[in-house]
């Protein structure tokens, strides 16, 4: 539970720095266009904003109910295989031979080291990667402006509040995502289960910027938003939910330490803050709605969820031709 105290610096860092590279970046590739403050206030998005908020928000369950689907089958396909080793599958990739290579063992060996939940969390990492990667090419940028950017004003609203889930432009606003999430997310998966830890990573990420895209169009703002920061704090206010009274500490303040219980609060009102005094620091909605689907996850949303996974897990069954619940 230590590693929690590592969330709480680096990742209100990044956003700064993003949005700042952000802007520099847009505006590069479309002058005169930079995302602000409307100032002719909320009506600037037009009369449908409430259309484009259900028009995403539908997207976003849909898509949630998707990955819900998903990952129970995952979990049916894990249970039955579980004794099957992941090293076949590497081996298809690296074949044996005499002659194979120092960093082809190397890998191999750091692979198969990990747990699972470490698995799952490289995966997350390198898929952040490849698509702050291709943000750096300027070729993709009027791509990856429309897809990967969750944009009150652009005409695609639904499937980029999903995919901005995974994209940083700044070096530094990825560095430190994925250093929070390498460093924390083992006790969220250890809480859930790689399976759950993934429904409710999605689930926790799109929650967030549906919430952002919220106060957007409520407030007339324009200005777009990218990152997993609104997923890996969901994950922050599951644990401390669930585990309160655990003892937090800030990296460079160890001396220091506190409750998950207090940690949780203090963040809680720093967010409500920043929506309601309209601070253009961080995405405070985002973070709010992702520390408010957390504590909800935990205290509700497990058994109205993942506890009724049962029948998914018997359509499944049914589908793959055994008859029954067991074989």
């Amino acid at each position: 539970m230590n590693a929690l105290s590592r969330f709480l610096i680096p990742l209100r860092r990044s956003v700064r720095h993003s949005v700042t590279s952000y802007k520099t970046l847009r505006s590069a590739s479309k002058p005169s266009k930079l995302l602000v403050k409307s100032a002719l206030g909320s009506d600037a998005l037009g009369p449908d904003k409430f259309a484009r908020f259900l028009k995403a928000a539908g997207f976003c369950a849909t898509a949630s109910g998707v990955t819900y689907i998903g990952c129970v089958i995952w979990q049916y396909e894990n249970v039955r295989n579980a004794l099957k080793s992941v090293v076949p599958a590497f081996s298809k990739i690296f074949p044996n031979q005499k002659s194979s290579s120092q960093w082809q063992d190397k890998i191999m060996g750091y692979w198969t080291d990990l747990n699972d939940g470490k698995k799952l969390i490289v995966g997350l990492i390198a898929i952040n990667c490849i698509v702050f990667s291709l943000w750096q090419l300027r070729s993709l940028q009027p791509v990856m402006t429309k897809y990967f950017l969750s944009d009150p004003t652009a005409k695609k609203i639904g499937l980029p509040t999903l995919l901005s889930i995974f994209s940083h432009i700044a070096p530094f606003h990825v560095f430190c995502n994925m250093y929070v999430l390498w460093s924390f997310a083992d006790a969220a998966i250890h809480m859930f289960g790689k399976e759950q830890f993934l429904f409710f990573y999605m689930s926790a990420g799109m929650f967030a910027g549906i919430l952002s895209l919220m106060n957007k169009l409520a407030r007339g703002v324009h200005q777009p938003s990218l990152g997993a920061s609104g997923a890996i704090i969901g994950a922050l206010g599951a644990v401390c939910t669930a585990f309160p009274d655990s003892k937090l500490s800030i990296i460079f303040l160890p001396m220091y330490p506190f409750s998950a219980e207090s940690a949780l609060t203090a963040l809680l009102c720093f967010e409500s803050l920043g929506v309601l005094l309209k601070w253009r620091f961080f995405d405070h909605a985002a973070h709010l709605g992702g520390l408010l689907f957390g504590i909800w996850y935990v205290k509700l949303g497990h058994e109205l969820t993942w506890g009724k996974r049962q029948t998914v897990m018997e359509w499944w069954h049914k589908l793959r031709g055994h008859g029954g619940v067991h074989e």
